[in-house]
């Protein structure tokens, strides 16, 4: 059990609307923001296999739990990860600065205050809330008929099959689903399997007394000056003027780069419906329903509670 200065790790599939959410966040005072400590493909004490990796808290694998203590504490601190945030002696300096601080890395100033986003720590949410009880936890949801469908612009595949590899997470979670799994063999099938069956693993390990929050990307979408500032309340965090004018500037017409935090936010609800057949929405929807989840109520993405679901409607 590891005890720090606060921490927020901010959580969810990649392109669910994680970077929207952490970088919103990242103008409280007294946090510096850390991105993607657990992204194998840019940080090299990451290993590819932590992406699959399922723990419990009664469990522990030694190279995990280095890297999560040393990102819990702010001690990943790399051109890639500082990148949003390089502190105010090597902000002015763009690219090389982080390059000379990955090199030097006191000089990425760097406030006590930690938050995190993980885009690879879904099935060891309850591991992270048991060996950092101080951290606060943020889960965005987001439809899988618009998150998905980002990824197949990207190029990424997503493959459900891995999850049954792990012969605990199946005894503790998916026993049940196996055979719904492994009927998983188009895109649109496979990525409504990965999403109810990851979705499904979190939702039965967020109780009340969860420090994690689940929230609905559309929610976020619906208002986002407003939903911003409540999450900025929950999570007791300070809303500054740098705050409201990103939600402000990011809620607009921006550029066609896949990874550009500026959109109209209304837009981004179910703007993915024009890219999608009828039958692939129907194909994701078969491979989503037996989960019996209670998140986006009839398949349909706009939400009025911030989980997405029955709860406030």
């Amino acid at each position: 059990m590891v005890t720090a200065h606060r921490c927020v790790i901010v959580t969810g599939f990649p392109r669910s609307g994680t970077s929207w959410l952490a970088k919103g966040l990242s103008f409280a005072p007294g946090f510096t923001y850390y991105r993607e400590p657990d992204n194998h493909d840019r940080v090299d004490q990451a290993e590819e296999r932590f992406a699959w990796l399922y723990l419990t808290p009664d469990q522990d694998d030694a190279g995990y739990h280095d890297l999560m203590t040393r990102a819990c504490t702010g001690r990943i601190a790399t051109a890639f990860t500082m990148r949003d945030d390089p502190g105010p002696l090597l902000r002015p300096f763009g690219r090389p600065g982080r390059w000379l601080g990955e090199r030097i890395p006191a000089l990425f100033r760097r406030k006590p205050g930690v938050l995190l986003k993980l885009v690879f720590a879904n099935l060891n949410l309850e591991w992270l809330a048991a060996r950092f009880p101080h951290a606060r936890q943020v889960c965005v949801l987001r439809h899988p008929c618009g998150q998905f469908e980002s990824w197949r612009r990207l190029g990424w595949e997503p493959k459900p099959d891995r999850l049954l590899e792990n012969p605990r997470l199946v005894a503790d979670h998916l026993q049940p689903f196996e055979p719904l799994i492994r009927r998983a063999k188009g895109f649109w099938e496979r990525a409504g399997a990965l999403w109810g069956a990851t979705v499904y693993v979190i939702h039965r390990q967020t109780t009340a007394e969860s420090p994690r929050d689940i929230v609905a990307y559309e929610w976020l979408c619906g208002d986002p000056r407003a939903r911003f500032q409540e999450l900025y309340r929950r999570l007791d965090m300070e809303w500054t003027a740098p705050a409201e004018r990103f939600t402000a500037r990011a809620n607009g017409e921006g550029d066609a780069w896949a990874y550009s935090l500026t959109r109209v936010a209304a837009k981004q609800v179910d703007g993915w419906r024009p890219r999608l057949t009828q039958g692939e929405i129907d194909a994701c929807r078969r491979f989503v329903e037996p989960f019996e989840l209670p998140y986006y109520p009839d398949f349909e993405p706009e939400v009025g509670s911030v989980r997405g679901d029955l709860s406030a409607r």
